[in-house]
């Protein structure tokens, strides 16, 4: 089987210095024993904010804005690809060859048989897919308040 597993909030904490969370190494390892094939994917990643930031589809609609000046867009690339490359020695370092791969950007979503993500909401997790749907629209159906928006940031 092939298993995606998401790095902040997933593999380590969301919080600085990293550090693998509790399990997770031995679960990778208990997964990669198994025989899964393994990708590791983070928004760390994203080929829009490492490399160029109109490949965002969100810039190209018009709903996020990129950095205006050179400078900015220069040193906001700069820092995600430190963020990046903080993730790719930090996985040699801690979890050597438990990866098969880890996601360039370059792709998009992947295609795999699990998807493993702290921010993920499954609909078919109540058991129906219509209830699960039911659900995400009855917690998050109702306008975004700043007092909301902050609490989902910190999740």
């Amino acid at each position: 089987m092939v298993i995606v597993v998401d790095f902040d909030g997933t593999v380590v904490a969301r919080d600085a210095p990293l550090r693998l969370l509790p399990g997770a190494k031995h679960a990778l390892l208990t997964l990669k024993r198994a025989g899964h094939t393994l990708l590791l994917c983070s928004a760390r990643s994203n080929r829009a904010q490492r490399f160029n930031p109109e490949l965002d589809p969100l810039v190209r609609a018009g709903v996020r804005s990129a950095p205006k000046d050179e400078e900015s867009r220069q040193r906001s690339m700069q820092f995600h690809n430190h963020l990046h490359m903080q993730m790719v020695n930090f996985i040699a370092r801690e979890l050597p060859g438990v990866f098969d791969a880890i996601d360039d950007g370059e792709q998009g979503k992947p295609i795999a048989d699990l998807y493993i993500d702290d921010r993920s909401m499954n609909p078919r997790a109540t058991g129906s897919a219509a209830a699960g749907w039911a659900m995400i629209a009855a917690t998050y159906g109702e306008p975004v308040t700043a007092v909301r928006r902050r609490a989902t940031v910190r999740s």
